[in-house]
């Protein structure tokens, strides 16, 4: 428990104040930013010109200019008045103080860390073994083309280096096999979740996180899964997942690219305090990124009055104001499904408001989603299925009661996704006559729904130019999200799928998913190739149904 100084006993007894300078405000983010951009005027870190104690760098940072920060529970420690008098006598003194969180605190010493190592050359994993480094040094490779997963491919005789980026594979380079193994067993040692043991035969999976290891700036943690070839080979993927810290600017579902119809769709979700809401994908669609920025803006619109609880196998994303519970070191699907049983039977047992589950597989846990929102919670899980839509088909398959797919307020959110590479803003190009007729006949549907917009298309530039790779700068969501409503639900129970579809889109709105990449493409921001490969032919967008979508803009 931490000490603070108490008033003397008595009807006459004050409370300590902070005195002159040592008032604490609320910082803006703003400052915030300033901060973590200046962090290498910190002068109270180890090695600091005004260098604090461990116990006092939990409560009290200082900048070269005077800026102090305290930890906002304890603005009058005596360890922050120590401080304060030790900064003096030295010759700085307190201008302003600004209260923050603990976490600020910790995040700003650890960027004033990284930026002395920046300027001065330094590396992080000095103290690793040198096959771990290597394993850092290919991470970091991989963190510099911003990729969202490694794969090691390790044969008899050769091992190949493949990254996915911006949703393609790409091919780094090979290396012998035996050095393959070695990086292999190098980063399954690196795991905290993993087994004790690593078994060359066996599926195993693990998590490096940078709470334990150096891991390059901006990766806040690993997955892996290891799966043997045959011969003798191993194969690993690494998915990278990125950090971000509460000073950036908050990633939002408008930022991923989702419509104003959509983004209200999902406003509505966070306002039904029960009920299950699905997003499905394949595999690296983003759905780990749409679950992690719901919950975190349900906890902000809240106030940071509820109780969430998450079940992962095992936790990806730091999730802010989340309980994460992980689901690890299971060997089998069997396994797998009884620990996850477990952990949400523990996690309905905990008092939440909110519960997800990373990923609805089997029956039994996809059940238990639906118990989760019978007894009063909202429930977000994912699940793989091809459309917002197909949803409905594979709960049904996987057994739940038609009554419960027939009930508004038990159904409550159903959304499809897919990323797409989002073209450069400097340097796209527009289309010429021979882009035109190339689109007309190597892309089914194009000569009609690119009527009237050919001025608007963008195609991606290959020379790329200083701020892109090839011609693209990151990737943009393509979704369908559909609020049900008991119409939608009648007709989808009846069979009637035709006429399901015309109710959502018709009379709740709604957008198709390759109606949401239409609208993007019209805007320039994806190449009409690109659409085509997420997506497949551009049908059904007649003539009507592209002049209702322009009135949705």
């Amino acid at each position: 428990m931490s000490q603070r100084p108490h008033a003397a006993s008595g009807s006459g007894a004050r409370p300590a104040t902070p005195g002159p300078g040592l008032t604490p405000r609320e910082p803006s983010a703003e400052q915030l930013q300033n901060w973590f951009g200046r962090a290498h005027g910190i002068v109270s870190s180890a090695g600091g010109q005004i260098e604090a104690s461990d116990v006092q760098r939990k409560l009290a940072l200082l900048f070269q200019d005077g800026t102090l920060l305290v930890e906002r529970h304890n603005p009058t420690h005596p360890q922050v008045l120590a401080f304060r008098e030790m900064a003096r006598r030295k010759g700085l003194a307190v201008s302003t103080c600004y209260q923050v969180d603990i976490e600020i605190l910790r995040q700003l010493y650890e960027e004033a860390q990284r930026q002395h190592r920046v300027a001065t050359g330094a590396s992080a994993d000095a103290d690793t073994e040198p096959m771990q480094r290597e394993v850092l040094a290919l991470l970091r490779d991989a963190v510099g083309l911003h990729a969202s997963d490694v794969h090691v491919y390790v044969t008899a005789h050769e091992a190949e280096i493949k990254m996915r980026v911006r949703g393609e594979m790409v091919r780094m380079r090979q290396v012998d096999a035996k050095f393959g193994h070695e990086l292999l067993a190098a980063a399954y040692n690196m795991s905290e979740t993993a087994d004790a043991t690593y078994r060359l035969y066996d599926y195993q999976a693990g998590r490096i996180s940078a709470i334990k290891t150096p891991l390059p700036d901006g990766l806040q943690a690993v997955r892996l899964q290891l799966n043997p070839l045959g011969s003798g080979g191993r194969y690993l993927i690494c998915r990278l997942l990125y950090a971000q810290s509460r000073w950036e600017e908050r990633l939002t579902l408008e930022a991923l690219g989702l419509h104003p119809r959509q983004l209200r769709c999902f406003a509505q979700m966070r306002r039904i305090p029960e009920g299950v809401n699905i997003i499905s994908g394949p595999t690296g669609s983003g759905k780990s990124t749409t679950l992690k920025i719901v919950l975190e803006e349900l906890y902000l619109e809240r106030k940071q009055q509820i109780n969430i609880l998450t079940i992962e196998d095992p936790p990806e994303y730091e999730i802010r104001g989340a309980a994460q519970l992980p689901v690890a070191n299971v060997d089998n699907e069997e396994e797998r499904g009884a620990a996850y049983r477990k952990a949400i039977v523990a996690a309905l047992r905990s008092d939440p408001d909110v519960i997800m589950p990373g990923e609805a597989r089997d029956r039994e846990v996809i059940n238990l989603v639906f118990t989760a929102a019978m007894t009063g919670h909202q429930v977000w899980t994912s699940l793989h299925a091809n459309s917002a839509m197909a949803i409905f088909d594979r709960l049904r398959d996987q057994g739940v009661e038609e009554y419960k797919l027939n009930d508004p307020t038990l159904l409550t959110g159903l959304t499809a996704q897919r990323l797409a590479k989002q073209l450069c803003p400097h340097c796209s190009l527009p289309l010429d006559d021979a882009a035109i007729a190339a689109f007309g006949d190597a892309l089914p549907g194009f000569a009609e729904a690119g009527e009237d917009h050919l001025h608007t298309i963008r195609q991606a530039n290959p020379d790329g130019c200083e701020h892109c790779t090839h011609g693209y700068k990151g990737r943009t969501v393509l979704a369908e999200v559909i609020c049900p409503d008991q119409t939608f639900l009648s007709l989808m129970a009846c069979g009637d799928r035709q006429g399901a579809l015309r109710h959502w889109t018709e009379s709740l709105g709604g957008l198709t998913m390759m109606e949401h990449g239409w609208l993007h493409m019209i805007d320039g921001r994806i190449d009409p190739r690109d659409l085509v490969d997420r997506l497949g032919p551009m049908h059904g967008l007649t003539a009507a149904r592209r002049a209702t979508l322009l009135h949705l803009k």
